[in-house]
């Protein structure tokens, strides 16, 4: 006998084929980003090595750059499970933030159906989010660093803040309540307060709701607040007495100097993010589908998709205002926001897709609606769907200066022989470091960074990636090459290059 509920299988089933390539297709394919991805893939690979937290990257590997490292460790101790299981290498770190981006495509199915009452809306939802470019790039999606997760504890916050908003058994609203907290506290324990900018949103959903002095009098919610505060303050005590000066350290120059003043040349305009979903096509063509949720908005009649884009709305609005008022605006400030924005814009191209059904339905101008409807399918599904299967199958990295991860793996591939050499970079190259202690902790390398090209000898075997050493050995060295990856080598220094200094029949 065949199952009734087959159709509602097949569409789940075809749905995980369609978002599994573009969060998982070739995960592992490019070597670790130089910023910040080499950062964070220290911090994992260093805790599973010694068990414990790192002080600076030189204890990864000597000679590395003496950089503090002060985030906190919740999201790096599921890398860490991680590597346990599959080794450290670029799949291990990468796929707790895969799996993390997945968990969002799920929360927007859970709750279409729970709060929204139509699980459309979440395929919908899911589909804009695992296409746009914004979110399914580097510092992301399909990286190892951290924003991507702390996506998703915030986001499962405001739906779980949602639900018990909503709640009216106080048995359930208690549960919300400890998934809400519990939400809460892995976004903190991932990135400080940056985990807590839904926050003025969800008072003002309460005061919409008019339930937030309801809130205020309920000692579960001050209990909560506790479990918070206790949380994050226990470990900040620990790491303190371990590492003195790492609270100061984390807050005001890694949070506070990073808000009041530019940052490493992470300056831009305040509209920059903004101008990124429009002209950058981050979030091209789901930008398009905002104005319907948000015209719900302003319509007398409440229902569960106008609160919920209410809130929505108040999370990535309040979430980007914040960032763009930032005196430092890196790459990866507004990957928050895209879950909030993904799960509206799923609300739109419901709206269009139901409204196109309904038309043809009812056999009006059915030539124009069949238009219409191959129109949707090209521009907002098989488009997009393309655009982003061509960026994630068999990336690359366009910079030379992340280059040495690709020369390394062949060095390791095709010339095994050679485990000892020097790496010529800037000593605040994440990369290098990164791979020098893998090789040399797991594989037996001896591998040097050094950032001074003049100290190269005789006999010395070196890589070299960046420009201007390049451009340093090749008029000051004979070098014999044995392997290229692009711009970068790997040489043995033969010797200085002799400068004739005879002068010439005229110059006597």
């Amino acid at each position: 006998m065949i199952n009734k509920h087959w159709r509602k299988y097949l569409v789940f089933t075809l749905f995980c084929g369609a978002i599994y390539f573009p969060l998982f297709l070739h995960l592992d394919w490019q070597p670790m980003n130089n910023w910040d991805e080499s950062l964070f893939a220290m911090r994992a690979a260093y805790m599973t090595e010694e068990g414990k937290y790192m002080r600076d990257y030189s204890y990864w590997v000597e000679g590395g750059m003496q950089h503090r490292s002060t985030k906190p460790p919740f999201t790096t101790w599921l890398q860490v499970a991680s590597m346990k299981l599959l080794g450290i290498n670029e799949l291990a770190l990468r796929l707790p933030i895969a799996l993390c981006s997945l968990g969002i495509v799920f929360l927007f199915l859970w709750f279409s159906r729970r709060a929204l009452g139509n699980i459309h809306i979440g395929y919908c939802a899911g589909f804009v989010l695992v296409t746009s470019l914004g979110f399914i790039k580097e510092h992301a999606a399909r990286t190892g660093d951290q924003d991507a997760a702390l996506a998703f504890y915030m986001i499962a916050g405001a739906l779980a803040f949602y639900q018990y908003i909503e709640a009216t058994d106080n048995r359930k609203r208690l549960g919300w309540l400890a998934m809400f907290t519990a939400a809460t506290i892995a976004a903190v324990m991932t990135k400080y307060a940056f985990g807590l900018l839904y926050f003025p949103a969800f008072l003002i959903y309460a005061m919409y709701k008019k339930q937030l002095w309801r809130l205020l009098k309920r000692g579960s919610t001050w209990l909560a607040l506790l479990v918070v505060i206790a949380a994050l303050g226990s470990w900040l005590w620990h790491i303190e007495g371990q590492l003195p000066g790492f609270v100061e350290r984390a807050f005001f120059h890694e949070m506070a100097d990073r808000y009041n003043t530019t940052y490493r040349g992470h300056d831009h305009p305040w509209a920059h993010y903004f101008i990124r979903f429009w002209k950058g096509d981050f979030f091209m063509p789901w930008l398009l589908l905002l104005p319907g949720p948000l015209a719900l908005l302003f319509m007398k009649e409440r229902s569960p998709i106008r609160d919920a884009s209410l809130l929505l709305f108040l999370c990535a609005a309040i979430q980007l205002l914040f960032v763009a008022s930032s005196g430092t605006k890196t790459e990866h400030y507004d990957v928050v926001a895209y879950a909030p924005m993904a799960l509206m814009a799923g609300i739109g191209l419901y709206q269009g897709c139901h409204a196109v059904v309904q038309f043809w339905k009812d056999g009006v101008h059915r030539p124009a609606v069949f238009t219409a409807a191959v129109s949707i399918c090209l521009l907002l599904f098989i488009l997009p769907y393309n655009r982003i299967i061509e960026r994630v199958y068999k990336p690359k990295m366009p910079d030379r200066t992340m280059s040495y991860g690709y020369l390394l793996r062949k060095i390791q591939e095709k010339k095994p022989e050679y485990r000892q050499f020097t790496i010529l970079a800037p000593i605040y190259t994440g990369q290098v470091n990164y791979y020098a202690g893998l090789l040399n902790r797991k594989k037996g390398y001896n591998i040097r960074i050094s950032e001074h090209p003049k100290l190269v000898e005789a006999g010395d075997t070196i890589v070299a990636c960046e420009s201007k050493m390049i451009e340093y050995l090749m008029e000051n060295y004979n070098l014999k090459g044995i392997e290229t990856e692009g711009k970068c080598f790997l040489a043995i220094v033969k010797g200085r290059k002799v400068v004739d200094d005879t002068p010439t029949a005229g110059e006597e």
